[in-house]
């Protein structure tokens, strides 16, 4: 990230404002590496090593300074405020790496370091929604299936995800996903409507579908989709046409 000159915020390249990422610090850059993680552990009394619980992760969090290209005047500075000063997570990519996204905003305090003529740059710190960065939202190709259908979805990422799934349904009947990958139950709905379209976010576990005044969780397993990290195989029973929407999460910041 430090070595690129060029990001985008919230829609918006930095070359746009004539701003530039600057390191003024000495030395090799230092970038975080993994999210901070802390043990979570019980003690109770006459027990001298702890009960293990799980580890929690922070959301990542790390310094950006920027510069003013051509300097500034109280213009500039006001127009890059209302830029940065976002009250929600908004997309952050490095032109070093753009196809690595972080969801975040500017926090905490902030300061402008100048020479007294209208040059000099602004220290922030940025701090993400979670302590992973994301590919941007990949779309599959549309699967058209015919009775049963094996079909492979690749998740390039560090850690499993939950795939956005859209189904148009062809002919009456159940429809059924087994991740050979994983052996997990299968992802299923006991009854679809012929040329009904149902969205299914696994994350969130929303399902939505165009028939008014109808919702399909009764007909719903409750097995959410989980794509393990590398090739999931999918055999998918039901005539249908499905396409699959997903980020990979990354580890490293």
């Amino acid at each position: 990230m430090l070595e690129s000159l060029g990001f985008n915020f919230d829609g918006i390249h930095s070359s746009q404002l004539d701003i530039l990422n600057v390191y003024v610090d000495a030395g090799l850059f230092q970038e975080v590496f993994l999210p901070t993680r802390t043990i979570n552990e019980v003690v109770i009394r006459g027990r001298d090593i702890p009960y293990h619980q799980g580890v929690s992760l922070a959301p990542l969090e790390f310094p950006v300074k920027i510069a003013f290209e051509e300097g500034f005047d109280s213009e500039k500075i006001r127009e890059v405020a209302r830029w940065l000063c976002k009250n929600y997570y908004a997309p952050l990519t490095f032109d070093s790496n753009p196809e690595r996204v972080f969801y975040g905003m500017f926090v905490n305090e902030s300061s402008l370091t100048h020479n007294g003529v209208q040059q000099g740059y602004v220290t922030l710190a940025f701090r993400c929604n979670s302590p992973y960065s994301y590919s941007h939202f990949k779309d599959s190709d549309d699967f058209h299936i015919d009775g049963e259908q094996i079909i492979e979805i690749h998740n390039d990422g560090d850690l499993p995800i939950k795939p956005i799934i859209d189904i148009y349904k062809v002919g009456r009947g159940s429809l059924t996903i087994n991740n050979f990958s994983t052996r997990d139950n299968p992802f299923e709905f006991d009854i679809l409507e012929d040329q009904e379209t149902i969205t299914v976010d696994n994350e969130e576990e929303t399902i939505e579908t165009d028939i008014s005044n109808t919702d399909r969780y009764d007909n719903f397993n409750d097995n959410y989709l989980t794509l393990e990290r590398g090739v999931n195989r999918l055999i998918i029973t039901g005539s249908c046409i499905v396409r699959f929407q997903y980020q990979f999460i990354f580890l490293q910041g």
